[in-house]
């Protein structure tokens, strides 16, 4: 390997290891009382939490659509769009997506710790199979597919250890393990597409997709004062929904693209 490639993976590699001893040392990372506390719990149409449930679909719509397109890209030309070494991952991704519009709009009908395990089980298999993505178009095919197995069995097992550990300690139950999962990729992936070049064209579409799921993250903070902001129209919490999944949408919208230029 090149001194250059060397350096590259060091990075990564030293910048993971950092974020395992960070995230180790400030464990239990507990999630507030208040988790549970939307900023808006309206029933509309005989539906607890309105906006919150149905602000969930557009997850729905881009998983389907995903699932489609990926399903009608003929074999002899699926290299053009995909990596076909792990071309499940690219599939898992939107199937992914798709359960957090169920997970999710079953969660928000009645928040509680199961329904919550429910919803972020896929959101934390969404984000290991993007990052499985990204690590074999631009580093190695092979490297994406020895970690796709290993990362979603630790996604799944990640979120339901934390659910476990509620029914015993609570909101004191750790979610640690859960956080490194979407923090390994939010660090990641913006470095990998500096740092390496791409082998099919779609940097500027992951990086609006990590761009707009930062906002989302801003939005579900803010749950709170933009609904007083917007005088009881929409929560931040229902504005993260929509920005998550036009996340998403970049990543079907990129796919789409290589499709059209076969």
């Amino acid at each position: 390997m090149p001194g250059s490639d060397q350096r590259k993976a060091g990075l990564l590699i030293g910048s993971a290891l950092l974020l395992i001893v960070v995230t180790l040392y400030w464990a239990p990372i507990t999630q507030p009382a208040s988790f549970y506390d939307y900023a808006d719990n309206h029933q509309r149409l005989g539906i607890n939490n309105f906006t919150n449930v149905m602000s969930n679909l557009p997850f729905a719509v881009v998983g389907l659509l995903g699932i489609r397109l990926l399903s009608q890209i003929p074999s002899r030309q699926a290299d053009q769009v995909i990596e076909p070494e792990i071309s499940s991952a690219y599939f898992l991704f939107f199937q992914a997506l798709l359960a957090t519009s169920l997970g999710s709009a079953f969660y928000h009908l009645s928040p509680d710790p199961f329904g919550l395990m429910l919803d972020r089980i896929p959101i934390s298999l969404a984000f290991v199979n993007l990052y499985c993505i990204v690590l074999s178009e631009y580093i190695s095919p092979r490297l994406g597919q020895r970690l796709l197995f290993p990362l979603n069995v630790y996604g799944l097992l990640a979120v339901v250890y934390w659910y476990l550990m509620t029914t015993t300690q609570g909101d004191a139950a750790d979610l640690s393990a859960y956080i490194l999962i979407q923090l390994l990729p939010i660090v990641h992936l913006p470095l990998i597409l500096m740092l390496y070049k791409e082998r099919r064209p779609g940097s500027r579409y992951y990086l609006a997709a990590l761009v707009t799921y930062g906002f989302a993250k801003i939005a579900e903070l803010q749950d709170t004062g933009i609904f007083m902001l917007t005088e009881g129209w929409i929560s931040g919490h229902s504005i993260k929904h929509l920005l998550a999944a036009l996340a998403g949408w970049w990543i079907y919208r990129l796919l789409q693209l290589r499709t059209a230029k076969r």
